[in-house]
């Protein structure tokens, strides 16, 4: 199949959150598997820094309608991957070349509608541009998503490179909808009667997220759990009422994400201080004992770390987290390591433990690519208490590296958790816990704390469990090739 996927990032050339890399790695898996496969984005010069010199001119003087009447000019530019894979970057200075991709100071750019409309037309214009008769048409979260619309529309119907095309849109992280002032209408060239309740209208604003969503062949999530939860007024952010339109039809599907299993695999990974491997696990006990040093923790071998690599934002929990350990600091014989920025109060929280706590807990605020790789290798359990997790990856790189998750049952953690218990040992991957509680979230950590210091056997089964699941990105892909075909045959 010719797929032509269109996301506002992608690793390692730009990259915020987890959207960018599923848009190199699954991309990647399903050239892989023989399809053409071309990833459009925006050409972010400041941003890119040195990736831009992988990048050739292929088209110049690419036009795209922006308003009534009026033209944007941009160029295209490539990087070949392989014969099966290109990523096309539009390039037009006025919108993409910025300091970051949505926001600066704290503040999302003033014409990010106006930008984002821009990106979905440019694609739009991209692929008749460079003759790509397209199998499927694959938008990502809300800054792709009127490209949905657009291959229903008019200005884009009558084109024979859309003429059997289907199209797919993945919600990465519903909490993220595109929600624009209705006067930016003006800016897609399309007219009035697109904003109404099957499609722009959202609270007499434009939502480009439930456009697409209303527009796409099927609609999908990055996890089975989060399809059912978004559903839910809880967890649809607004959007529930539309998602279960699409799941009344029968196209609405959660598939999870994998993780590269190449950059996180504790047997060749050149940034911890001793590999290590499911049938050698030798390593992992130098890895702790580094990661203590690190962090200027009291390095001893039985005491447990809990790891944390995260942002510190509302969604991750991180703030129960923070509510809860104290008294564990206190009491416990116990470690803790973080990585994470974000919320000002709650970098200054554990700032302020790694003072009161020395030798207990570290942390470091920022984030450190190495750092992450050692507190995955280096601790023994990793903490995600998120309030609601579309997949998670943190979990899944833990399992990798042996490392016992602890996690909140919500979206993809549920999914790929196995919850500890005594008649379940020879699944079991992990602790859960149900309520985002301060109580619960300790109260799970001490019991998990409880199993190192008196069951080791158990501790280090649900090490090997999780070592031996694929996570990788092959089964993601198998079932993405599966629902393209659906879409093909079906609608």
């Amino acid at each position: 199949m010719n797929i032509v996927w269109a996301t506002s990032e992608a690793a390692p050339y730009a990259k915020t959150g987890g959207l960018a890399d599923v848009s190199y790695s699954l991309p990647y898996a399903l050239a892989e598997n023989g399809h053409n496969v071309s990833v459009f984005m925006p050409y972010y010069p400041q941003v890119m820094g040195e990736k831009c010199a992988d990048t050739e001119l292929v088209y110049d003087l690419l036009g795209v309608p922006l308003g009534d009447g009026n033209e944007q000019w941009a160029r295209i530019r490539q990087h070949k991957i392989n014969e099966n894979l290109s990523f096309y970057f539009i390039e037009c200075d006025r919108y993409f070349d910025r300091p970051k991709l949505y926001d600066w100071g704290g503040s999302e750019y003033s014409d990010n509608a106006e930008r984002f409309i821009f990106l979905s037309r440019a694609i739009m214009q991209a692929v008749l541009a460079l003759d790509i008769e397209a199998d499927v048409l694959h938008a990502n979260d809300w800054h792709t998503a009127l490209c949905n619309v657009y291959l229903k529309s008019h200005l884009y119907d009558s084109f024979d490179n859309f003429a059997n095309t289907k199209s797919v849109m993945t919600i990465h992280n519903i909490g993220y909808q595109g929600v624009f002032n209705k006067s930016n209408l003006y800016w897609t060239g399309l007219g009035w009667d697109y904003f109404n309740f099957q499609c722009l209208e959202f609270y007499d604003q434009m939502n480009f997220l439930k456009a697409g969503v209303l527009t796409a062949d099927i609609v999908t999530t990055v996890s089975p759990t989060y399809a059912e939860e978004i559903l839910s007024r809880e967890y649809g952010f607004g959007l529930q009422n539309s998602l279960q339109h699409r799941a009344v039809q029968g196209k609405l599907r959660g598939i999870l994400n994998g993780i590269d299993i190449h950059e996180w695999n504790p047997e060749t990974d050149e940034l911890i201080p001793e590999n290590y491997s499911l049938t050698e696990l030798a390593g992992k006990a130098v890895c702790k004992a580094a990661l203590q040093e690190e962090f200027g923790l009291d390095v001893k071998a039985d005491v447990p770390v809990y790891g944390v690599v995260s942002r510190l934002a509302d969604q991750k929990g991180l703030d129960v987290f923070i509510e809860c350990i104290d008294e564990m600091l206190k009491e416990d014989n116990v470690q803790f390591v973080v990585v994470g920025s974000g919320e000002q109060w709650q970098e200054e929280a554990l700032s302020n433990y790694s003072r009161i706590y020395p030798g207990k807990f570290g942390c470091y605020i920022g984030y450190s690519n190495k750092l992450a790789h050692m507190v995955e290798a280096g601790a023994d359990f990793f903490v995600m208490p998120s309030r609601y997790e579309p997949c998670g990856l943190n979990q899944m790189y833990s399992m990798r590296y042996g490392t016992i998750p602890i996690v909140r049952s919500t979206g993809g953690l549920e999914d790929t958790v196995n919850n500890y218990s005594a008649s379940n040992i020879n699944k079991a991957t992990g602790f859960k816990f149900y309520d985002l509680y301060p109580d619960a979230l300790r109260g799970t950590m001490r019991w998990a704390g409880l199993i190192y210091h008196h069951d080791k056997a158990a501790i280090e089964k649900m090490a090997t469990n999780g070592m031996k699941i694929d996570f990788s990105w092959h089964h993601t892909a198998v079932e993405y090739e599966e629902l393209y075909q659906h879409a093909k045959s079906r609608f």
